[in-house]
């Protein structure tokens, strides 16, 4: 029997020629199922390695003649390993895709949907209530007929049995208050005759 040393020499200088004799053709292989140089030629260099360790720590017995199927055999399992994973990547990466793509669409439909003029009248109407909720019975019931019924100022009066210059001073009031409620709005308070508010 030959000693582990005399056979790691041996295998040393056969693993060179091994290598420079198969490895182009064991390359081509291997390029053909994973589509790619570099990842060919890292199979191909993993699979020679995988072979040689064997060699070394004495885990496998071959014939010279089976050297190349065995190290084809490594190669093919490497392609393989690659090969699923990659298959696990691309999965995730078109499910992550449809993912997107899911939200895009949901985005695209609401920004379809969505109206700044009805978003904004909305808040003010919001705010608006609000406001109204804050004043006094009267002052909240002459803002309402003024702005919202459109009635004149001799019909208010005549309503809630006031003269008319108290109507002019419970609207100034009441817009006062809009005014600072609503400050934010001021460039835009216009729309609030577009807006329909509960009262």
């Amino acid at each position: 029997m030959i000693s582990s040393d005399k056979l790691t020499t041996m295998s040393a200088a056969e693993f060179g020629r091994l290598f420079l004799h198969y490895k182009p053709r064991f390359t081509t292989i291997a390029r053909r199922y994973v589509r790619s140089e570099t990842v060919a030629e890292d199979v191909v260099s993993d699979s020679f390695m995988t072979f040689w360790d064997a060699i070394v720590s004495d885990k496998i017995c071959l014939n010279k003649e089976d050297y190349p199927p065995y190290i084809l055999t490594i190669i093919r399992n490497k392609c393989l390993d690659w090969l699923r994973a990659e298959s696990r990547h691309t999965r995730i990466e078109h499910q992550l895709y449809e993912l997107r793509q899911q939200l895009i669409e949901t985005d695209i439909r609401s920004l379809e949907a969505f109206d700044p003029k009805e978003l904004f009248c909305s808040e003010v109407a919001l705010i608006t209530q609000q406001t109204l909720s804050e004043m006094p019975e009267l002052t909240r019931n002459v803002f309402i007929a003024k702005r919202f019924k459109d009635m004149s100022y001799k019909e208010i009066a005549s309503l809630y049995t006031i003269s008319e210059r108290k109507v002019e001073f419970e609207l100034d009031k009441a817009m006062k208050q809009m005014r600072i409620s609503l400050k934010d709005y001021l460039p835009f308070l216009l729309i609030l005759l577009y807006c329909k508010i509960e009262s």
